[in-house]
């Protein structure tokens, strides 16, 4: 297999205000900031206030620095180790950062309290004394010094109470978020491992830790530390506690490449202490900045800097397999267009187990411009759900929504109507077809929404989210997903396949694509606790290959979901990757008790074998960003579920039913039935599936313009429908249920 070399692309420069604590985290994500073409015009420090009543007391103009905190009467700085948002040992020492990296440094008081409001979906109701309030009068105040500035970075890696709340500062600040770090996965190289040199200030048992108080943070003591943490950290816990995430370390960065660190500080005595509770941590006395001399040049250059891998080994893996395989995906269909007839539906709704599904809402009677629909549909929308007997209900309450549109060209225009709907971020925009709207909405909900650049996977936009769970029985939870389309995380442009072969130049980029986007649903699904895939629907375009896109798909889901005969979970189990801890990709911090995240697919929930999730392959005019594909999956998170598929009458029917009874069903109308035996199967299937009060949500994926009065749920014309193998199907149809 050769190796996964796409790496991320130039994007266009951002100027960047480094948020600092002098931390090796929040530094090393300066050196990918440069990495990636940018440019750090600032760097921006909140220290510990001696009054935690006082408002902040940031000194005014363009470049003046706040009176440093007071002393005490032993003529030391006072430390506060307990903040959630920042680290504060040995802040002292941030003054010398400005000429050791020759950047502006502005530093402010942290004068508010600590918030324990880790929610990504309050942004709109930040506490008054969080901590991170104090970051946004610094922020303005750096901004109106360096009005370029237009990004963002911290260090943030797990710490999800950290990256929300910067986040929500980015955003009222007009900034881009930057978390490089942020579910960093794979290992550094060595030399780039060495590109921060860091003494490690350990918080934790003062005696057991003592001699880590000193430690070089290099090659081979983050085993050590690994090994350390053992003794206090559950299994579940390791991997932050690894980090310092919840405290249980920090450090102080002291040097590092030439490129960015024109001095080195040395520090000329140091003094290990003892605070409440056994808390052990270093004193830095006599810091100084030494100025590197032209023999000490370390030949590092940003291009040193190494970024992951675009593709993880799996991921790779199925890229490799398909290119190689090219002359198998031959058999070209013509491509399909929706049918000129109306296709003619009603609106529905459909509600059990807690679950309230609308469909079908149109606006015709509001004119042909999207965006005048687009506010009667919101209008409809609103006083449906104000009509709600049981409890009120709202907007903020949708989980879930999908806008069909004509043309992509009417986005822009209906776009600010529809984020109006949204005070909170959950949903975003899916696939566009012909203008009509459902949306989904539940009560108990847990939300991903990752608005910072990293190299995990793409950051949202505004109130769109990468996921929405929401819990159905017992421990079993349904996770919606956003379509994903190829965006490289990095840069949020459309991946670019570097070196397509002549012949084959459109399955090459196409492969490409169909695989980086799936390993973004991955990815968002491993956050979000997923273990198995209900099913998902891969949303192509184009004119020309369609049959073979649909069998590249149906490929690529057909490996990711199946289980390699060289596959151990024991051997998995058994072996401890101290950097695979370190860089996990976990969206969510880690409590005790909770569990550690399984891989996806989890067999280990599977009670039958042999059959692969259902997968659909759905034909539209266009995607957004002009993408040729684009994800869309359905996750369960659950102890145990059974998988059956059946040939039927009709063509192919796959079920999967969970423990507590929920139901996932995907019916496959074969192609070569006639329009008039179409008729026929869909009365047939409507009359077993439909007439049950489990239903909780029905769609039609179809060309024809065949009557749907019956049709109790969501219909999406499209122009072709694929599916099992990637064979040409009539129709492709959904089921959900829960059984009573």
């Amino acid at each position: 297999m050769s190796p996964p070399t796409q790496t991320p692309q130039a994007t266009p420069e951002l100027n960047v205000i480094a948020l600092i604590s002098g931390g090796k985290d929040s530094l090393y994500s300066i050196l990918h900031c440069i990495r990636n073409g940018h440019k750090v015009v600032a760097l921006a420090n909140l220290y510990p206030s001696t009054s935690r009543q006082a408002p902040s007391t940031a000194a005014k103009g363009n470049h003046e620095h706040p009176k440093e905190e007071k002393e005490d009467e032993g003529g030391e700085e006072e430390e506060d180790i307990d903040s959630f948002m920042y680290q504060t040992i040995g802040h002292s020492v941030i003054p010398l950062y400005e000429a050791a990296l020759g950047i502006p440094l502005y530093r402010a008081p942290s004068s508010a309290t600590r918030s324990i409001h880790p929610s990504s979906t309050e942004e709109n109701k930040q506490h008054l004394q969080d901590e991170t309030e104090s970051l946004v009068p610094l922020l303005r105040r750096i901004q109106a010094a360096h009005p370029e500035a237009n990004a963002v970075s911290a260090g943030a890696i797990l710490s999800t109470y950290q990256r929300t709340r910067i986040e929500n500062v980015a955003s009222r600040l007009g900034l881009v978020p930057l978390a490089w770090l942020w579910q960093y996965p794979v290992l550094p190289a060595p030399a780039e491992r060495s590109t921060v040199s860091a003494v490690s200030s350990v918080v934790g048992d003062a005696g057991y830790w003592r001699i880590w108080l000193l430690a070089g943070v290099r090659r081979g003591s983050s085993r050590r530390i690994v090994n350390g943490m053992r003794r206090f950290a559950a299994p579940e816990d390791l991997r932050g506690a690894v980090l310092g995430e919840g405290g249980e370390y920090e450090s102080l960065a002291l040097d590092g490449p030439g490129f960015l660190w024109r001095s080195r500080i040395e520090v000329c005595e140091t003094e290990v202490r003892t605070g409440e509770g056994g808390v052990g941590y270093v004193r830095l006395k006599g810091a100084r900045c030494v100025p590197k001399t032209a023999a000490e040049g370390d030949g590092i250059t940003p291009q040193s800097v190494r970024r992951p891998m675009l593709l993880d080994e799996a991921f790779a893996r199925v890229l490799d397999e398909v290119r190689s395989v090219s002359g198998s995906y031959g058999g070209e269909a013509q491509a399909g267009s929706i049918s000129a007839g109306r296709i003619e539906c009603e609106p529905r709704q459909l509600r059990n187990g807690g679950i309230w599904h609308i469909c079908n809402i149109t606006a015709p009677e509001a004119g042909t411009e999207a965006a005048e629909q687009m506010k009667a549909i919101a209008g409809k929308i609103r006083t449906i759900l104000q009509s709600s007997t049981d409890l009120p209900r709202s907007t903020e309450d949708i989980i879930f929504a999908t806008v069909l549109l004509r043309s992509m060209a009417d986005f822009a225009s209906m776009n600010n109507t529809y984020v109006s709907l949204f005070k909170k971020p959950n949903p975003r925009q899916e696939p566009q077809w012909p203008a009509e709207m459902s949306s989904l909405k539940a009560d108990s909900r847990q939300g991903l929404h990752v608005q910072s650049r990293s190299y995990w996977a793409p950051a949202n936009i505004g109130p769109y989210s990468q996921a929405m769970s929401i819990p159905l029985r017992g421990a079993e939870r349904i996770v919606y997903i956003a379509g994903q389309i190829p965006l490289e995380p990095a840069s949020m442009q459309m991946v670019c396949d570097s070196a397509p072969t002549v012949e084959q130049s459109w399955l090459s980029g196409y492969s490409l694509r169909a695989v980086l986007s799936l390993q973004h649903m991955w990815r968002i699904g491993a956050a979000m606790q997923v273990d198995w895939w209900l099913g998902a629907v891969a949303f192509i375009t184009g004119a020309e290959n369609i049959a073979a896109k649909a069998r590249v798909a149906w490929h690529i889901w057909e490996t990711m979901n199946s289980q390699r005969d060289d596959e151990s979970v024991d051997e998995e189990e058994s072996t401890f990757d101290v950097w695979d801890i370190k860089y996990g990709r976990r969206a969510e911090e880690q409590t005790t008790k909770a569990r550690v995240s399984a891989p996806i697919p989890n067999f280990e929930v599977l009670r039958s074998s042999g059959v692969i999730p259902p997968f659909l392959a759905v034909q539209v005019e266009e995607l957004p960003r002009a993408s040729d594909i684009e994800w869309q999956g359905l996750g369960y998170h659950c102890d145990g579920l059974e998988l059956n598929a059946e040939e039927i009458d009709q063509g192919r029917t796959t079920k999967t039913i969970t423990e507590q009874k929920a139901g996932y069903t995907i019916i496959e109308i074969d192609m070569e039935k006639s329009e008039s035996d179409l008729k026929s199967s869909l009365q047939q299937i409507l009359a077993a599936h439909t007439v049950t009060p489990a239903l909780t949500h029905a769609v039609i994926y179809t060309t024809g313009a065949f009557p749907l009065d019956n049709w109790p749920g969501e219909v999406v014309p499209c122009k072709s429908v694929w599916g099992h193998r990637g064979s040409r199907l009539a129709a492709g149809i959904i089921f959900q249920s829960l059984e009573p």
